[in-house]
């Protein structure tokens, strides 16, 4: 007990007029003074050495404590425990979680998820949900290595608490990542559009040396969203119809309620497609008057659904990024692997060439392993791992590993093919992972495709931000806000059930199965 108060003591000396950042000032020591508690709570004893390093776990990494000093109030097993729990300079924090994980040290493992469970919560008001929710997932690898240890009651207790602090931030974190993923490529998309056909040098020439800093297109100062948003809106609905026509009947094929959904896409761009009436106008965004509006739609995508049969891959050899900048609705409905697959048979609904479907895919796998609360380095390891397995899919994962290591966005091109949009895209959101404003405006000052660059980056971002993360100008002065808003609600909702365990009316009326 001693031990334990006099390491305490050091605690307080050393964090002594440091605060913890946040809206309130408040003194560094709560924290390690939380993570006690929390051990505590689980009925961790208090003189276990756990508790001395919960009190200790920051000072070697935050201070300029000395690690004789940590030994004269404490013991060699404490110490090992706190070097272990300090992260050493330089090292990324995955790297760090892994080897805490692989330690497989009991003391050690318990102070780090209660450090997380503490930290988790604390940026809950700090940072928002989305950045809480991803900080605690960013420590995944703790949990095989705890679960080996499942016959400690202390450490089921851990366990179930970081359950229930999932379970809390998890619908609502995904209901935020979802609009935000949705209205962030919208944003995007709308940003770029008027920028799309000009050179880096003639939008700086034009609107300055920092190029495009909001919505130029309309004297309003509202922005719109292209093709590129209209088609997302599309898959959004093909995949919720295939939703309810699954539920209903008990069997579907996806990509043939996606292609139909992207025929009343194509009605829209002014086309009438060989297509039964009732199913072309049914549900409803295509009674969206705003959608109607053609915005340079790609002519790839035009010419393919007019021609085109769903079980067959279409008769061209493009990759033009028309697959992937409609792609991301795929990953929010869908877990990985499963997003990947439809992501490529819904890219190959309109695009023939193995780079283009795959990019489809790989976007949308990206997206799914986003929405499970992955850190966007991780998610990019997960789906380059994936693509791997693909020798077509080798174009692709150049391009992502590119955009890994690239030092300026200019070494990725111009975004016009699929694998150069999502490679810009991914460039921009690592760079910028928790500035929106930032990574979307460097994707649309480009020479290039910039309003499918801004769009792609839109969506990631979004995703990692959610929609406090977007200005609110933006999304308040975007024209299709209403629209894409509904559909990402929907997309969260995914289907409404009567008593009777069937799909409500009201539901059908708006995604009828077909």
């Amino acid at each position: 007990m001693k031990r334990k108060h006099t390491l305490k003591k050091l605690a307080e000396k050393y964090h002594a007029g440091v605060t913890r950042k946040g809206e309130e000032a408040l003194p560094y020591i709560v924290h390690p003074a939380a993570v006690v508690e929390t051990l505590l709570q689980w009925g961790e004893d208090p003189d276990s050495p756990a508790i001395d390093m919960a009190w200790g776990h920051d000072l070697l990494e935050d201070t300029t404590v000395t690690e004789a000093e940590i030994l004269a109030v404490s013991s060699a097993r404490v110490l090992e425990g706190i070097k272990r729990l300090t992260c050493p300079e330089n090292m990324p924090k995955a790297h760090y979680l892994q080897s805490v994980a692989s330690s497989a040290d009991r003391e050690v493992l318990l102070v780090k998820i209660a450090d997380r469970i503490c930290n988790s919560a604390d940026h809950i008001k700090l940072n928002g949900l989305l950045y809480a929710y991803q900080y605690l997932h960013a420590a995944d690898c703790l949990i095989p290595a705890l679960e080996k240890l499942t016959c400690d009651r202390v450490v089921q207790k851990a366990l179930q608490a970081r359950q229930d602090l999932e379970d809390s931030l998890k619908n609502d974190a995904r209901h935020e990542a979802v609009r935000g993923c949705l209205l962030g490529g919208g944003v995007g998309d709308a940003l770029g559009a008027p920028v799309e056909f000009m050179s880096a040098e003639t939008i700086r020439k034009t609107y300055g040396p920092q190029g495009v800093a909001d919505y130029v297109e309309f004297a309003d100062g509202t922005g719109a969203i292209t093709d590129d948003t209209q088609m997302t809106l599309f898959t959004a609905e093909g995949l919720l119809r295939a939703g309810v026509r699954m539920r209903e009947r008990g069997i579907c094929s996806p990509q043939s309620v996606v292609h139909l959904a992207y025929l009343r896409w194509l009605k829209t761009q002014g086309t009438d497609p060989v297509c039964d009436p009732e199913i072309l106008n049914s549900g409803w965004l295509i009674k969206e008057k705003q959608l109607f509006r053609k915005r340079a739609p790609g002519m790839t995508c035009i010419s393919s659904l007019k021609n085109f049969r769903p079980d067959e891959v279409a008769h061209n050899n493009s990759k033009g990024c028309g697959t992937v900048m409609r792609m991301a609705p795929a990953g929010l409905m869908c877990p990985p692997a499963e997003a990947f697959e439809y992501g490529c048979l819904f890219s190959a609904l309109t695009h023939g060439h193995p780079t283009g479907i795959t990019a489809g895919g790989a976007f949308a796998m990206l997206t799914a392993y986003l929405l499970e609360g992955k850190s966007l380095p991780l998610a990019l390891e997960l789906t380059e791992k994936h693509l791997q397995k693909f020798p077509e899919a080798s174009e692709t994962l150049a391009a992502l590993q590119k955009a890994e290591r690239a030092a300026d966005i200019s070494e990725l091109r111009e975004g016009w093919v699929a694998e150069e949009t999502l490679a810009i895209a991914v460039f921009c959101a690592l760079r910028h992972t928790w500035d929106f404003k930032a990574g979307v405006l460097e994707a649309v000052n480009i020479s290039g495709d910039s309003d499918s660059t801004g769009a792609v980056t839109g969506n990631l971002l979004g995703i990692l931000n959610g929609t406090k993360g977007i200005p609110g100008n933006w999304l308040k002065n975007l024209q299709e806000y209403s629209v894409i808003s509904r559909m990402a609600d929907d997309l969260h909702t995914q289907f409404e059930e009567d008593e009777e365990g069937s799909v409500t009316s009201e539901w059908w009326e708006k995604y009828p199965g077909f």
